[in-house]
């Protein structure tokens, strides 16, 4: 007979055995039913009965039986039929069997209470065929990719031949299985794939074998070699066939510890002789393949715990080793800004808890990059500098945050705590801000389009975001900005106030409501002036006048003990302004600031015409010379009221300077005395026919101004401090000594951050104002005193 006839003869005696146990399946159905319409029957009969009784009577209705023919020998010889069909079906070789006798002699043994002992026939028939038969054929397969197809083609037969016995046996199952109560039985099919499991995947010849080659296959396939996948996958569908628990102890336990010994030894052998970035892309690949390879033939489950171990060994065991190599590990990656390194790292260190220390590396690597900028003396001599060091360190690594590490939380925290770190080592670094912005945004500073000044000023808020004493550059920006306003040095109002509101938004109204008012002081003095200038021009000369009316408090201003003596011309000036000031604003005062003005002067000398824009103090001492060849130092303090470092400086600029030396001292030299005397260049000559004399000072403060300066802030703090504590206590009422620092260091640290120590000192000064008091029962509590 030829193969295809055998198969042709397979089919249809499958067609066969599935028409007769439908029939026969057809034939329970319909037995029942008759059983159920007899049952139907006698209910009504019996309701009838009851209904026409005068008395109310118990009936008890016993179920229809079949009536069973006793044999003695009938239970024996099906028992050993249906061992026999078991048999065969189990070899696949139904021909000559019928499934409609064969489904009516399991039905008869369950209908005669025989339903253990065939349960127990099938079980015992199984088992035999297994263990005699199907186990020791498969264990002599010769050959790893043999033995793991033939293992998995017989599953396949056994399952087939377990649907068989299923639809032979199915009345056993519904019938017999839910009466005898015991929980421990299967039904037929589950029964069978249970001593498969039992027979086979438990043999001890077997299982060795199993293990050995699965795990032989994936470790040459992880060697490089191509290996059966499909039977590698049908073998762990069987055993996930068999039960999930099965897979994980004769598979997944067993290649998981396989997984752990192979990659540790690759770890060690390749950490020894790779640079870190090779090293990592091993590490990438090896897990591309693993994931692969877990796809491929494991069950999904096995995937990420495949990954795990290898990323354990390749990774987490190689984490310092990786990260602290010194020619090519973490710190050289950002150093040379690799950006695709760094995001390979990332991208395999991101599922691990910590993310196994990159966090802690960039946060020192920061440190260590910060302290060399900011302890530069080159960057310590100029701000400007300084501070675009700064912008280039911050935007560095903020690229590297959002390229490589995708703006990690935990990393951009580290960042973070880094730039404050780096921002407040120098004390200075707030006044340094504040002179570049000074610089940036005055006329004389280099052209830069709108786009750019945004960046900068962007970049400028960044830093000063990470101030803790954010007034102290509030003290600075308002000094200089004062500067910029009088002076009329401001590049832009827009950019000027653009600024401001990034302030605002940043820190409040409050810490900018000062600077504001100084734009409004400029605004209304615009328009005072324009107005006075009407007046003016009729009523005297032609004397060009701008005044600029301050509010006291709004702006940062060295107010003058002693008045400055203005040449006449300026003093009539100055009377009749004041004059026009008090009659529209009754009940102000007017001081007048010599030291803040500035102004144009016309002067003649042998090389021609110049006109010189200097300070008013400048033009109180040139004017001096219109009366006198010849004067002292002495002489020019008691008819201008200057004195001390004003007057010299002063004087400096008007003689020392090359150029610019207006003025002749004797004896020549920089330093100026009171014995020193001064006359006019009548040799001055410039290329330009306008002058400018710049003020000689610094615009840095010194030792002795900058803690002149720290005093004036931290005396500004007090009241802040202490109304914070009162605002708090008048809301909470009670509180703790604790809590009360937490609540005031949250509402002043957009200010700057007060220390507990002083948060405790003005406590008890509050105490002793009787704002508040310590509880008497809790002498850690305060209470408020209303």
């Amino acid at each position: 007979m030829t193969r295809a006839a055998n198969a042709r003869d397979a089919v249809d005696g499958d067609d066969a055995r599935a028409r007769a146990a439908s029939d026969a399946r057809a034939r329970e159905r319909e037995r029942d039913g008759v059983v159920g319409r007899k049952r139907d029957a006698s209910g009504q009969a019996s309701r009838a009965r009851s209904r026409a009784a005068t008395t109310a009577t118990t009936t008890a209705l016993e179920p229809f039986r079949h009536r069973v023919d006793a044999d003695p020998s009938f239970v024996e010889t099906t028992l050993r039929t249906l061992r026999t069909a078991t048999t065969e079906l189990l070899n696949l070789s139904s021909e000559g069997l019928s499934y409609e006798e064969l489904y009516g002699k399991a039905y008869a043994l369950v209908l005669r209470k025989q339903g253990d002992a065939l349960y127990n026939t099938i079980s015992d028939a199984v088992t035999d065929h297994l263990c005699l038969h199907v186990a020791s054929k498969i264990a002599d397969v010769v050959g790893d990719v043999e033995f793991l197809k033939d293992l998995e083609t017989r599953f396949a037969r056994h399952r087939k031949s377990a649907q068989m016995l299923t639809d032979v046996f199915i009345y056993l199952d519904r019938v017999h299985l839910k009466r005898s109560g015991n929980a421990n039985l299967e039904p037929v099919g589950d029964l069978v794939i249970t001593l498969w499991r039992e027979c086979v995947v438990n043999n001890p010849r077997i299982r060795r074998r199993m293990h050995s080659c699965m795990l032989d296959l994936i470790r040459r396939e992880r060697d490089g070699e191509s290996v059966d996948r499909d039977a590698l996958q049908k073998v762990t569908s069987m055993l996930l066939t068999l039960h999930e628990s099965v897979y994980v102890d004769e598979f997944e336990v067993k290649m998981l510890d396989e997984t752990r010994s192979y990659y540790k030894a690759v770890a060690q052998k390749r950490i020894d002789i790779d640079d870190c970035p090779t090293f990592l892309r091993m590490a990438e690949a090896r897990l591309a393949q693993e994931k692969d390879r877990s796809e491929a033939y494991m069950a999904p489950r096995t995937t990420g715990l495949l990954l795990e171990q290898a990323r354990n060994q390749l990774l987490k065991e190689m984490s310092q080793s990786l990260l602290h190599n010194a020619t090519s590990g973490m710190v050289h990656m950002l150093r040379a800004n690799q950006i695709e390194n760094l995001r390979r790292m990332y991208s395999l260190f991101s599922t691990m808890d910590d993310l196994e220390g990159i966090p802690d590396v960039m946060f020192n690597h920061l440190k260590e990059i910060g302290k060399s900028i900011v302890n530069d003396l080159e960057n310590e001599k100029n701000p400007t500098q300084f501070v675009e060091e700064l912008f280039k360190f911050k935007e560095k690594y903020d690229t590297i945050l959002i390229e490589a590490f995708a703006n990690n939380r935990l990393i951009e925290s580290q960042c973070n705590q880094a730039y404050q770190l780096v921002a407040n080592l120098n004390p200075r670094s707030p006044e340094y801000l504040s002179l570049y912005l000074d610089h940036m945004l005055r006329k004389s500073s280099k052209d830069a389009s709108q786009s750019e000044l945004e960046i900068i000023l962007n970049r400028s808020m960044g830093l000063f975001h990470l101030f803790h004493e954010k007034d102290v550059f509030e003290n600075y920006y308002r000094q200089h900005l004062s500067k910029r306003l009088l002076n009329k040095r401001s590049a832009s109002d827009d950019n000027e106030l653009a600024f401001i509101g990034k302030l605002k938004d940043d820190c409040g109204f409050t810490f900018t409501s000062r600077m504001e008012g100084m734009f409004n002081d400029m605004l209304t003095s615009g328009d005072l002036t324009r107005e006075f200038e009407g007046v003016y021009s009729r009523g005297s000369g032609s004397m060009e006048v701008n005044v600029s009316v301050l509010t006291t408090g709004a702006w940062p201003l060295k107010v003058h003990k002693t008045p400055i003596n203005l040449p006449h011309e300026c003093e009539r000036t100055c009377k009749v302004f004041e004059n026009f000031y008090l009659s529209r604003h009754a009940g102000r005062k007017l001081t007048w600031q010599a030291n803040m003005g500035r102004a144009d002067i016309k002067a003649r000398f042998a090389s021609g015409e110049y006109e010189i824009s200097a300070s008013t103090l400048h033009m109180c001492v040139l004017m001096l010379f219109n009366t006198h060849e010849t004067l002292t130092t002495k002489d020019i303090s008691d008819l201008t009221g200057m004195i001390g470092d004003e007057l010299k400086g002063c004087l400096q600029a008007l003689s020392c300077v090359k150029g610019k030396n207006i003025l002749t001292k004797l004896p020549a030299g920089k330093d100026v005395s009171l014995g020193d005397s001064f006359q006019v260049n009548r040799d001055f000559s410039s290329k330009t026919t306008k002058v400018k004399i710049l003020s000689i000072s610094a615009k840095r403060e010194n030792d002795h101004e900058r803690s002149l300066t720290k005093s004036k802030i931290v005396d500004d703090r007090k009241p802040q401090i202490e109304a914070t504590i009162v605002r708090v206590m008048k809301a909470k009422k009670r509180l703790d000594h604790n809590s009360i620092v937490m609540e005031v260091t949250a509402q002043v640290r957009n200010r700057f951050m007060p220390t507990p120590a002083d948060i405790k000192k003005h406590i008890e000064t509050l105490i002793e104002r009787e704002y508040i008091e310590r509880d008497p029962s809790d002498r850690k509590m305060y209470v408020y005193l209303a």
